[in-house]
């Protein structure tokens, strides 16, 4: 079987060694797709009291595009790219993942415990939670953490 993975890629250490985990599957079995995502929140979030946050531009995609691009090539493996503009990442995920008929979404967790992960929520534990398919998460090596 050449797996449809699917990666959402937050530029972290953890999104960086699911990538390579993936990358290694797919030279294990010969083949299969690896397409890259990553996830923008449109809405503007206040930086200061009344300053709001610049909308994203098309030049923001773009140059996240380019990066994922970059990040690909530095792996030496084709994958689509796909920026996708969403408030939230894991819905984002999950509508990719089911779009693409993935087989595996490989992704990495910042593994964050307690009141950390109360308020900034976790991305990685809901879609493993509302995948169709397996998913796979790594936390960054303990070198990056």
């Amino acid at each position: 079987m050449k797996p449809n993975v699917l990666i959402p890629y937050d530029f972290s250490a953890a999104a960086e060694r699911a990538l390579s985990w993936a990358v290694e599957l797919q030279k294990s079995v010969g083949g299969g797709t690896i397409h890259l995502i990553h996830i923008l929140d449109p809405i503007p979030v206040p930086v200061g009291v009344g300053i709001p946050s610049p909308a994203i531009s098309d030049e923001d995609v773009e140059e996240v595009r380019r990066d994922l691009l970059d990040v690909a090539q530095k792996q030496g493996v084709d994958t689509t790219i796909q920026v996708i503009l969403s408030p939230s990442a894991a819905d984002a995920i999950l509508e990719t993942a089911k779009a693409r008929r993935t087989d595996l979404i490989v992704m990495g967790t910042h593994g964050r415990t307690g009141l950390s992960r109360v308020f900034l929520g976790s991305v990685a534990e809901h879609v493993v939670r509302h995948a169709d398919c397996p998913v796979l998460t790594l936390r960054a090596p303990a070198e990056a953490t």
